[in-house]
Formats: C-alpha cells, structure tokens, sequence
C-alpha cells in the first residue's frame, strides 16, 4: 500500500512549492519572455549565456505547470526508495547535464533547418522526464489492468503507473517540438545517470544540504529500512529472486 500525501518525500515538497512560487511570480511580474531559449538572437547576438541556468527554472504555460505538478507528486515515491540524499543528487546532476544538452541539440536543430526550429519552451521538463526515467526502472506497480478493445480483436494492459506516463505524454506534447526534445533528453539523460555511462554518477551531495532543506530526519525511517536490508542480503545469500529485485530497486539498479 503506498503511502499517502509528502510523508518523507520533503525534497519533492521543496521543489513543488518552488516550481509553482517561480511560475507564478514569473507570471505576474510579466517577465515570462526571460526564461525560453532561442539560438537567435540570445546565444548567438545577445549573448544571454544565463539563461541555460535559468530556462528549467520556471514554466510560462499553465497547461504545463498542471501536469508537471501532478507527475511530481507522482515521482515522490522516489524519493522514499532512494533516500533524499541520492534523489537530490540526481536532480542536480541531471539538471546541470540537461541544461547544456538541451541548448546544443536545438543548436544542431537550428543549424540543420536553417533556423526554422529556434525556441526550446522554459521549465524543469527534463529533470522531470530523467526522474521519470527512475520511477519507470525502480517503482514497480501495485497491480495491474486488462482493456479489452471493441469487436473482441484483442486486450490492452496496463498498470496503476499508466497515470504518470499519460502525464508525461501530455507534459511532452505541450510545446511542440520543443517539449518533445526536451522530454525525450531528459529521458535519456536519466537512464544514463541510472546505468552509471556517464562521469561521476555516483556523486552525491553533502548531508549537510540535505539536512538544511529538511531531509535528512524526515527519511531517517526509510534509510534504516534500506541499511536493514543490505544487512541481511549481505549476511547470507539466500532468498528467492523477488527478495532481490526489491534489494536491487533500493540500491538503484
């Protein structure tokens, strides 16, 4: 049974209650021409090189801000498996590559369309799709559902994770292309980290800034649980294979 509401996911908390305090300041102050992305003229004629730290800092589409929120509050079981210190550290890590990805490929885009493809759409979409990467290979689902198609040609199966990845779809479709490029970066960069193919992913922030933004205590009782069972894994090598995957979805693999 999952647990309800943000009991020990506090870094989802923290970064919800950001993401919509940005948007809508962002919104209200009329400053949402400041966070989108274009080779021309801001990279190359202005030179506007911070806005590849701030283009995933805000959403400026309503439709977006709804459906990002909705599939983090789904995503905050990952931080109950992973602990908030390795959740934050694969957002920040999946952030920063995401950030300069993202601008090099609608770089080529431009390039190769002779400019016609110039604007990447603003917000964390990215980091998202690279979390989503996470809680498709880690979270398993809880059950699982037949459709069956009209005129008896076949069944459709899904699972309660159906609701996040038609989330996702529609976070996707928002901004054509852009958004599509900036999920499906976000969903590699993510399966990447998670792989260990690119450098230092086993880098992990300070406890230090975990304990500040509130996560260190509030999933102590999940760390305990995870240290227990690499304890008696590592003990005895015994246990049927289901005991393992669910050792493996707490290691991240």
């Amino acid at each position: 049974m999952q647990t309800p509401g943000f009991l020990s996911t506090p870094l989802i908390r923290t970064f919800l209650f950001a993401l919509l305090t940005s948007s809508l300041l962002a919104s209200l102050l009329a400053v949402k021409s400041l966070f989108h992305l274009q080779i021309v003229p801001h990279l190359l004629q202005q030179h506007q090189l911070h806005r590849l730290l701030t283009f995933q800092s805000v959403y400026t589409n309503s439709g977006e801000l709804l459906f990002s929120t909705l599939l983090l509050y789904q995503l905050r079981l990952l931080e109950r498996i992973f602990g908030s210190r390795k959740f934050l550290s694969c957002i920040l890590y999946t952030g920063a590559v995401t950030s300069l990805l993202c601008p090099a490929i609608l770089l080529l885009g431009w390039w190769l369309t002779a400019g016609r493809w110039n604007y990447l759409p603003p917000g964390p979409t990215p980091v998202i799709f690279a979390l989503l990467a996470q809680y498709h290979a880690a979270v398993p689902g809880i059950y699982k559902f037949s459709i069956l198609l009209p005129g008896g040609v076949g069944e459709v199966g899904g699972s309660d994770k159906l609701y996040a990845y038609l989330l996702a779809l529609q976070l996707a479709a928002c901004q054509l292309p852009g958004s599509a490029v900036a999920a499906s970066v976000g969903w590699l960069v993510g399966y990447a980290w998670r792989l260990e193919m690119l450098p230092r992913t086993r880098w992990r922030v300070g406890r230090g800034v975990v304990a500040m933004l509130g996560g260190e205590g509030e999933a102590r009782e999940f760390e305990v649980l995870r240290r227990r069972l690499r304890g008696e894994v590592g003990a005895e090598r015994q246990g049927g294979p289901i005991v393992w995957r669910v050792l493996d979805q707490f290691r991240g693999r």
